[in-house]
């Protein structure tokens, strides 16, 4: 847990304008921002900031396309957070389409020639969660004046929200491994108009605006979908701040990245397939079972049933998870006497996350 003291920014990236100091201003800001318990790199985040950014100018272009006046609310989530899961050598690789439907054949392609796995030194990952509320200010804490800081290690039952919307919950339960954060803000019954509200790291000096008004008054609201970054220096509690005009807020988060866990691979048994082998049936090469669909067979297991097997030989051929189409096969020849069965069976597994 970090202590609350002077606080340092990180240009916050947002989906309404998604900005970053440039040069060594960013660099040395993004060191500021990385505890000693967090393992989130200032490499981490300047990669994530590149990748904010490139996704951002993607969303834009589609949503000043040709379609635009057809897009849903809902198309936008799922461009945005199917950006959010790419590289940024594949977010770069997609261009700017102009219309949903090129943004989508250009995720498929670059998706297809993109190595299994990312960076664990550099990347963030981006982890969806089922949206919940976390902030609602009705409830909790009353409405905005000035800066209002939020520590991610209380569930959104501290805040007004849902007790059971927790974002640290994604990433094993430590706060200070949360990069940044995947929300929704919506303004509510604002006292001041025109009006701003806006998202940062916590103790930041960011004033980009996230949501804006030009009315005032219980019926007024408004929102807007953005990331916040965190602020997770040694010197500061709070990771995250909202500020700006009078108005009750609430927040809904979507997703959280954070620096890459290992975890082990997921497996599972393949297909058995078999064969018999007898006096006139003597060479055999036989191909293990399929994996289901998204798994590599990454070992084989060989065994023989059904009669003595002496004299023969048993050789296998397994394949591997960086080689998915690799076939694992039971080869041998049998010299015995008798009739037996062999039967071959894939060790499947595949790479948990993106």
């Amino acid at each position: 847990m970090k202590t609350r003291n002077a606080m340092r920014a990180l240009a916050t990236a947002l989906a309404a304008a998604l900005a970053v100091a440039a040069g060594g201003s960013a660099s040395a800001e993004n060191s500021a921002m990385s505890a000693v318990g967090s393992s989130i790199t200032p490499a981490m985040r300047a990669d994530f900031d590149a990748r904010m950014r490139a996704a951002e100018a993607i969303v834009a272009a589609v949503e000043q396309g040709p379609d635009a006046a057809s897009l849903t609310a809902a198309n936008i989530v799922w461009l945005r957070e199917s950006l959010y899961r790419l590289t940024l050598a594949q977010l770069q690789g997609i261009g700017t389409p102009s219309t949903l439907k090129d943004a989508s054949d250009a995720l498929a392609r670059v998706r297809d020639a993109s190595p299994q796995l990312g960076s664990s030194s550099v990347e963030l990952v981006y982890y969806p969660i089922t949206p919940c509320r976390y902030i609602d200010t009705r409830f909790q804490g009353g409405a905005l004046t000035g800066t209002r800081a939020y520590d991610l290690s209380f569930t959104g039952g501290a805040f007004g929200g849902s007790i059971g919307c927790d974002p640290k919950a994604a990433v094993g339960g430590d706060e200070d491994q949360i990069g940044a954060l995947a929300i929704n803000v919506a303004i509510v019954g604002p006292t001041a108009a025109p009006g701003f509200l806006g998202a940062r790291p916590a103790g930041g000096s960011g004033s980009t605006a996230l949501v804006n008004w030009w009315e005032q008054g219980p019926a007024v609201q408004a929102s807007n979908a953005g990331i916040v970054s965190t602020n997770q220096s040694p010197s500061t509690t709070a990771e995250i701040e909202f500020f700006g005009s009078p108005t009750h807020f609430i927040v809904d988060v979507f997703g959280v990245f954070a620096a890459p866990t290992a975890t082990p691979l997921d497996c599972v048994a393949g297909t058995v397939a078999s064969t018999t082998l007898n006096t006139t049936t003597r060479n055999y090469d036989l191909a293990a079972g399929a994996c289901p669909a998204g798994y590599a067979k990454l070992s084989v297991n060989c065994s023989v049933s059904g009669g003595d097997f002496t004299g023969g030989k048993l050789r296998r051929s397994e394949g591997g998870i960086n080689n998915p189409s690799a076939v694992a096969t039971c080869a041998g020849y049998y010299s015995g006497t008798s009739t037996v069965t062999v039967t071959a069976q894939a060790r499947c597994c595949r790479v948990p996350g993106r």
